[in-house]
């Protein structure tokens, strides 16, 4: 070996130690760093000719295990996932207070029953009716405060989407700065530790938001996609908009995340046609996603439920029932009925006027299998009977019942045995002409049409509807133009047959119900109503009105929850007495303090009910108070559940942390052993450069 060998050779020992110590001080240098990964030095030997030159350093290496690494990522998404979720519960669980405390809402319902049940005892008190107002509209304002509630908390995570959508850009937007930098180090210098260290921090950040896929590419660079394989960096960096709506209501559509392709030369934007809210499923933004369109629409359905139960029931007793005295008049609400429509009721029912003190006037018992077959028949025949001392009108959908005499009044009753009846309602509940509980919607849709029946709509008006899959995804979308002199079954046909039938199939039930059934694969498909500008006839009522068409009528029921107007301004209009259908022409026909309609309220407390399937909750027939307990329960367990799966995922996120940093965190006992070692090698090689000086100073000094 030349002595310029020996030199050579010692210079690359000297310049490799040096290296390799520099590493050994970064890594202790970092030894409290979280998530730093320790770098280690490969060395080969160099090999010129078939002669050794030395040595080389191959890379440096941080060490990872790429299995855990991926677990790791995979872990940080759930755990940020359901942390999220657990704060949204929370704030709900806070909200509800304890259900064993009359501030609740199972408390407030409670309090309702109480007060009827004290006010059948004494039924002429006009205190105890007070109290039973004033309980009513407690709990409508419990509800409402409720659904209000939760339509904010939809807003908070509609606005941290945006916020979180902007920190996923700018991470991406890093990945993609370091992405280049890192693949000219390792060509190079062989080291580009520091640069890939900074970014896994933002992997690792990134993996919090959002589930990511990560492809190696050569030279140490990165392409980063979702795990469903929407590529996020790639050939070019993509970026991703959102813009939140301002106001959240029950029918509000959210827009969903766009995704776009970013010039690398400008910065400017170009569509791509994709969106991001399918391909995520895990992170922040999953459960943002999770809170606001599933858990949370789910809880409004449930509260709309309850309250659409609790206002059918009470309005139906109290619709069976009278005030003593009566009001001159009863309105009742804009149902969309027609004077030609078939008014499909069984039964009877007895339209009656009094005077002051409760002797009949006149009355007229109405069996609806013998009248005529159209709701202008039932009018001409309670006129007819009647005559003159009322008048049943309807005009615009909103049936009226007057008495001519201005001191005396009307009633609707049922007849015992042979009650009128239209989808599960009496005639006077159906029109709604002496409800009690009214709202934004009253939540069910049972209209009584058949659909053999002209559906009463006007001809060339439009509906355009959506059905929008999770995450406000945009599945599909149809205009429908009404035909004029069609038939509901029309109607039906007509939807099946459109560009919403791979998603949605639509039927009318027994009842006159519009159902919407999502087809197999669709599971979170739901239909919105994106406009409408139908009428049936001169009503203004709209094809989804008359129908309730989207969740947000069921939702919409726990809103302006409470006593109808006439009765909150006079409250001896609670209808506390019941209609003796015997009674002849100037006999007494409602006795003041009869009890038996407040009896029928108070028994309400346990009596159960069919309730349908909403939100989380099966189809129930229980109490009302018990439903109310059922959906407290509801509640509770979704938060019990986020909260018990963002444990599951923090000590699995520990244990993951655990070991990778049992392989990838820095031993401070070994890096100083190793420092003793490249320190002696330093020294070696510096001892070898020493010798060969020597040896060149001996033979110049031979020569």
């Amino acid at each position: 070996m030349t002595i310029s060998a020996i030199i050579n050779n010692s210079l690359t020992g000297l310049f490799t130690s040096q290296t390799a110590l520099r590493t050994i001080t970064d890594n202790v240098s970092n030894v409290n760093t979280e998530g730093y990964a320790r770098k280690v030095v490969h060395l080969e030997p160099k090999i010129t000719g078939a002669q050794g030159a030395g040595v080389l350093i191959s890379g440096i290496e941080r060490v990872v295990d790429k299995f855990l690494v991926k677990s790791t990522y995979e872990t940080q998404g759930d755990a940020a996932r359901y942390e999220l979720e657990n704060t949204f519960h929370s704030r709900m669980q806070a909200m509800l207070g304890r259900p064993d405390v009359n501030s609740s809402l199972s408390g407030k319902i409670n309090d309702v029953f109480n007060s009827m049940s004290e006010l059948a005892l004494n039924p002429l008190s006009t205190i105890l009716k007070e109290s039973v107002v004033s309980r009513i509209d407690a709990f409508g304002n419990e509800i409402g405060m409720l659904a209000e509630n939760i339509q904010v908390m939809r807003l908070d995570a509609s606005t941290q989407i945006a916020e979180t959508v902007s920190k996923i850009n700018g991470l991406l937007e890093r990945i993609d700065f370091l992405n280049p930098l890192i693949v000219k180090e390792t060509i190079s210098t062989g080291d580009a530790g520091s640069l890939i260290e900074q970014r896994a921090q933002a992997l690792s950040d990134l993996s919090e938001l959002i589930d990511i896929n990560i492809i190696e590419t050569g030279n140490n660079r990165i392409d980063v996609s979702t795990k469903s394989g929407l590529n996020l960096i790639g050939v070019t960096r993509r970026a991703l908009q959102y813009t939140s709506p301002g106001i959240v209501s029950s029918s509000t559509p959210f827009p969903p995340i766009t995704v776009h392709n970013v010039d690398p030369t400008t910065g400017s934007l170009s569509a791509t046609g994709l969106t991001l809210d399918e391909n995520v499923s895990s992170g922040e933004l999953y459960g943002l996603f999770h809170i606001r369109d599933t858990e949370l629409v789910e809880m409004s359905e449930e509260l709309g439920s309850l309250a659409s139960s609790v206002m059918n029931e009470f309005n139906r007793v109290h619709n069976e029932n009278v005030a003593a005295p009566p009001p001159n008049t009863l309105t009742g609400h804009n149902t969309g009925a027609l004077a030609t429509d078939p008014h499909n009721f069984t039964g009877q029912s007895v339209f009656a006027v009094t005077d002051s003190a409760g002797n009949l006037v006149n009355s007229v018992m109405i069996d609806f299998g013998v009248t005529g077959p159209n709701f202008s028949d039932i009018i001409t025949a309670v006129n007819a009977g009647l005559g003159g001392d009322g008048t049943l009108a309807l005009t615009n959908g909103v049936l009226s019942l007057t008495a001519a005499n201005a001191s005396n009044g009307v009633s609707i009753s049922q007849v015992a045995g042979s009650e009128s009846d239209r989808a599960g309602r009496g005639f006077s509940q159906y029109f709604g002409m002496n409800d009690l509980i009214s709202a934004r919607s009253n939540g069910q849709y049972e209209t009584g049409v058949v659909g053999t029946d002209l559906h009463g709509f006007t001809g060339g008006g439009t509906i355009h509807l959506e059905v929008k899959g999770q995450g406000g995804i945009d599945l599909a979308a149809y205009t429908m133009t009404i035909t004029g002199g069609q038939t509901y079954n029309d109607i039906i046909t007509d939807l099946n047959s459109s560009s919403l039938a791979p998603y949605m199939t639509f039927s009318l039930s027994s009842t006159g119900e519009l159902v919407s059934t999502p087809t197999p694969g669709f599971d979170y498909a739901r239909v919105h109503v994106q406009s409408d500008v139908t009428s049936r006839g001169a009503t203004g009522t709209t094809l989804s009105d008359f129908f309730g068409i989207g969740n947000r009528y069921l939702i919409d029921a726990a809103f302006d929850f409470g006593v109808v107007d006439r009765i909150a301004n006079d409250v001896n209009l609670l209808s506390l007495a019941k209609f003796e259908d015997t009674a002849l022409v100037g006999e007494t026909a409602i006795s003041f303090g009869d009890q038996r309609g407040g009896i029928a309220l108070q028994e309400l407390e346990n009596q159960n009910v069919n309730i349908r399937k909403a939100g989380g909750l099966n189809a129930f027939n229980s109490s009302l108070g018990q439903y109310a307990s059922a959906l407290l329960a509801d509640f509770g367990f979704r938060a019990k559940l986020a909260e018990g799966f963002g444990k599951d995922s923090k000590l699995l996120l520990n244990e993951l942390n655990q070991r990778t940093q049992s392989i990838s965190g820095v031993n401070v006992d070994e890096e100083l052993s190793n420092m003793i070692i490249y320190q002696n090698a330093y020294a070696s090689s510096a001892r070898m450069l020493s010798v060969a000086q020597e040896l060149f100073d001996e033979i110049l000094g031979i020569v």
